[in-house]
């Protein structure tokens, strides 16, 4: 009895609760602007910050994407979750399991899939690159594209490390997909350490322009 409920109700729940997000990011207004760039190239990878993962989910399931997510228990949650929306998953992260997660990412790139990277993870720190996404582009040699997202209303969930959010219903929000970031075959630390520092730039600079769209779609 005990198993049966674990399989039929615990194991189920990380898709009914993805479900459930679906349904409540139909109640946001969102505005999404320049991801016509992307229409146009057979693949891409887009890199965002810990933390706007719950806006942007139930929205970029229908792109094709691949995404990392860790060995953890949560892991293992948001794997079922995002499986449920769309996306397609591989295991791994930018600690334990680096190597193997990274390889994953290049060969479903290189299959013909988007890729998708929170940039500052698993554990921090906030809004620091780490290397792994600068890696995956130079091994694919595929475009990299920041995203910056700005909600009107949202619920953040304050004891995260990330400050996770939820955009509530009736609130607006905006996607900003910035435009796309090559890079050299460069390995050394020096390179490396400018790239992440570009990447972090980048996405500070979509994050800043997500809100001024947003500061303008409200005033109208």
């Amino acid at each position: 009895m005990g198993n049966f409920f674990k399989h039929r109700f615990v194991g189920r729940w990380p898709a009914r609760g993805a479900k459930i997000l679906w349904l409540l990011s139909r109640l946001v207004r969102t505005k999404t602007i320049g991801i016509d760039q992307i229409k146009s190239l057979p693949k891409v990878i887009f890199a965002h910050w810990h933390g706007d993962e719950i806006a942007l989910l139930p929205r970029l399931g229908n792109l094709g994407i691949t995404i990392l997510v860790s060995h953890s228990k949560d892991g293992e949650i948001m794997a079922k979750a995002a499986w449920s929306l769309g996306y397609r998953i591989t295991r791994g992260s930018s600690s334990r399991g680096a190597a193997g997660g990274l390889l994953a990412l290049v060969k479903a790139v290189r299959d013909g899939h988007n890729a998708g990277l929170a940039v500052d993870g698993p554990r921090g720190p906030r809004g620091k690159c780490k290397p792994g996404v600068v890696r995956l582009a130079q091994k694919t040699g595929v475009p990299l594209f920041p995203i910056g997202v700005a909600a009107s209303r949202k619920f953040v969930f304050k004891k995260t490390w990330n400050q996770a959010y939820l955009p509530l219903p009736f609130a607006r929000q905006v996607f900003f997909f910035d435009k796309p970031m090559y890079f050299q075959n460069t390995t050394d630390a020096d390179s490396m350490g400018r790239h992440c520092r570009l990447v972090e730039e980048a996405l500070c600079h979509a994050h800043d322009r997500s809100e001024v769209e947003l500061t303008r779609w409200m005033r109208s």
